[in-house]
C-alpha cells in the first residue's frame, strides 16, 4: 500500500467512517488581511479563489469515494462556508470582531507576528473570531463544532457527525 492516498490506506485497515474538512477562507485570516492591506470587512481574493477551487475538487473526490469504496461513508465538513458565515455575521454569533487577532502583533489586524510572550492580548478571548493571525479562536471553533456535529447539509454532508456516529 506504499504510495496510496492516506484515505485509501485507512480504508484497507477497515476504517469506514470519515470526516474530511475542506479549506477555509484563507484570504480572510488576519495575516492575509494585514500583509495585503485590505479593509476590515474585506478578504483577499486570490487565496479564497484557490481554496474554492481545491474545495470543489475535494467534494468531487469524496462523492467518488462514497461510490467506489463499499461500506465507507465520507462526510465533507464545509469549513469554508461555515467560517465565512461566522466572519460575515460575527456579531450575530456574539463576537466583537472578525478581523483582529486576539493574540498577535503588527499591522492593522495584529496579523504580522504570531502569538508569543511579547504579543498583545485582547481583553476577552471570547470576543474575537480569530485567536492569532492564522487560527480561529476557541469560541469560534465551538460555534463551528456545533454545526458539524448536529448541523444540516449546508455545513456537513451527506450527514452530520451525530448521524454518522449512529450508523
Amino acid at each position: 500500500m506504499a504510495g496510496s492516498p492516506p484515505l485509501i490506506r485507512l480504508y484497507t485497515l477497515d476504517a469506514r467512517k470519515f470526516v474530511v474538512a475542506n479549506v477555509g477562507p484563507l484570504g480572510c485570516i488576519p495575516y492575509q488581511k494585514t500583509i495585503n492591506r485590505v479593509g476590515e470587512n474585506e478578504c483577499v481574493k486570490l487565496p479564497n479563489q484557490l481554496a474554492s477551487q481545491y474545495n470543489g475538487r475535494l467534494r468531487e473526490l469524496l462523492i467518488q469515494l462514497n461510490g467506489d469504496l463499499a461500506g465507507a461513508k465520507f462526510c465533507l465538513a464545509n469549513v469554508y462556508d461555515l467560517v465565512m458565515d461566522v466572519i460575515t455575521n460575527y456579531d450575530s454569533y456574539g463576537f466583537e470582531t472578525a478581523s483582529m487577532a486576539c493574540c498577535g502583533n503588527g499591522g492593522t489586524y495584529d496579523g504580522m507576528v504570531p502569538c508569543g510572550p511579547a504579543s498583545s492580548m485582547c481583553g476577552d478571548r471570547k470576543s474575537h473570531v480569530f485567536w492569532d493571525p492564522y487560527h480561529p479562536s476557541e469560541a469560534a471553533n465551538l460555534v463551528m463544532a456545533k454545526y458539524i456535529v448536529d448541523g444540516d447539509s449546508k455545513y456537513i454532508s451527506p450527514m452530520n457527525l451525530r448521524k454518522l456516529f449512529s450508523l
